[in-house]
């Protein structure tokens, strides 16, 4: 019996592209603040405070899905049911939230936009419960799964940074009014649906040969209860360091996201900028990222973060004091585009280390629950990540802009400058520092890895053993020296 199961690389591809099928749909509401202000002039407060609850009870309804995910194993498997059923869901509301009747009252917009919002994050769980936890059963060789960061960061690239310069330079320029005009929202939330349903349809083909019983894991966990969480997170210390390393850096990543368009439009002055960056630093970023991943495979993935955390930090505080002196627009890019480099490795190599504390927990308990370590590993990054938007909201606040719009291209303030650019580097700046020290008592290095999987792969074969015992006497077989150095631990 081999040590690892594999997956052929284009399997994992297709795979990814389940991550793609939600952070398409997460690339368009990055722009809900601003949609929701500018287009339907509601408050940036009020907006901020919403999303934020929104995100909480996103956490809030990931262990309850996740638990039913590991208790599901039925003739679609355990993970392409909800994998399909969230992309419906994730598609109707975007549709909902974007193409909101402009003439509602101030209150029935309210209502309507977070009624959607509301909906749209149960499906958003279903797919990225699946994400998190399909992986597993993908592969579990060290080698292998730092392809899923691989192919993901490719596909983020194209996603958020061809994104940019698809709705900047090319869509919003054919529109009168370009992002103030409600018709170019109803056609990137149709041709954002379109996408991530392709998408989905695809990463479905890619799990379906290893979607099936006997890929999930040492020994079926029928006992499994809600109660198991409070066991795991006090006592799988793997997951909860990864949990504040990752949260705290996604929180760095959602703040810088979130007044992105004000560094551009406001700051440097250039809302078009911002789409020729992207277009410009798309495929550098991409390359940084694979090269950075692909020595992951042979440093292991701890490593791996740890340097390239260290290094998005020494880049945000340069782009900090650049901000506040005035540097030239170009030097400001290029520390810009170095940070992003480095935020391609460690922001998507999190998502194989998850499969790896899953692995530990099996190695702990025996117990195979990917769906709930994923959505455990969610329910406590949301919480702290979901500050991101009401930190977004409030600096608005208090820059004085709350319940203005903000027309591009044009000096606002002061006091609106130094807040953007304080939450676009400071807070990201504390974000890092706390994945360094989170990281400080993560175990699971590439050594310690090699041992997990050994150890997991001898149980299954003890399990076979047992088997066999039970249906018949193998008495002369289990003599054999594999099966004997299967019992040494």
């Amino acid at each position: 019996m081999e040590l690892y199961n594999r997956s052929k690389p284009h399997k994992i591809a297709l795979f990814v592209l389940n991550n793609s099928a939600t952070n398409i749909p997460m690339f368009l509401t990055f722009y809900y603040m601003y949609y929701t202000q500018n287009i339907l002039g509601l408050s940036a407060v009020v907006v901020g405070m919403i999303a934020m609850t929104m995100r909480l009870f996103d956490g809030i309804t990931d262990p309850i899905i996740g638990y039913f995910i590991d208790k599901t194993d039925g003739k679609f498997g355990k993970f392409r049911p909800f994998m399909v059923a969230g992309n419906i869901i994730i598609v109707i509301c975007l549709l909902g939230i974007f193409n909101t009747p402009i003439s509602f009252s101030t209150t029935a917009k309210y209502i309507w936009t977070t009624s959607f919002y509301t909906i749209y994050i149960l499906g958003y769980t279903f797919q990225t419960a699946c994400t998190k936890g399909g992986q597993v059963i993908i592969t579990n060789d060290p080698k292998q799964r730092p392809l899923f960061s691989i192919f993901d960061t490719i596909y983020n690239t194209i996603i958020f940074t061809g994104g940019i310069y698809l709705l900047m330079s090319i869509i919003a320029p054919k529109f009168d009014k370009g992002l103030l005009n409600p018709n170019l929202w109803t056609s990137v939330s149709i041709g954002v649906a379109i996408l991530s349903m392709l998408c989905t349809t695809l990463a479905v083909i890619g799990i379906w040969e290893k979607d099936r019983s006997e890929f999930f894991g040492v020994k079926k966990n029928e006992n499994l209860k809600f109660k198991d969480y409070v066991e795991i997170l006090k006592n799988n210390r793997p997951i909860q360091m990864l949990t504040i390393a990752a949260s705290t850096d996604k929180l760095a990543g959602s703040t810088m996201k979130g007044v992105a368009v004000y560094i551009f439009a406001n700051l440097l002055m250039s809302s078009k900028l911002q789409g020729d960056y992207s277009a410009l630093t798309g495929i550098p970023i991409t390359i940084m990222g694979i090269l950075g991943l692909m020595w992951a495979r042979k440093k292991g993935l701890k490593t791996s973060f740890v340097v390239t955390t260290w290094l998005g930090l020494i880049c945000t505080a340069i782009l900090y004091y650049l901000g506040k002196t005035g540097a030239s627009t170009i030097v400001f890019l290029v520390f810009m585009f170095m940070q992003q480099g480095f935020a391609a490795v460690s922001t998507p190599i999190v998502i194989p280390m998850i499969a790896d504390v899953t692995d530990y927990e099996i190695y702990r308990t025996g117990r195979f629950i990917p769906g709930m370590m994923g959505t455990l590993f969610s329910f406590v990054d949301k919480l702290i990540s979901s500050l991101g938007t009401a930190i977004v909201g409030f600096a608005l606040a208090y820059a004085g802009v709350s319940k203005q719009i903000i027309q591009p291209n044009m000096f606002v303030s002061d006091k609106f400058n130094n807040t953007i650019l304080f939450v676009y580097c400071i807070i990201p700046i504390f974000g890092y520092i706390a994945s360094l020290i989170a990281m400080k008592f993560y175990s699971l290095d590439k050594n310690k890895m090699v041992e997990i999987q050994e150890y997991i792969n001898k149980s299954k074969l003890k399990d076979k053993v047992v088997e066999m015992d039970d249906a018949e006497d193998y008495s002369e077989t289990i003599e054999s020296p594999i099966l004997t150095a299967v019992g040494e631990k």
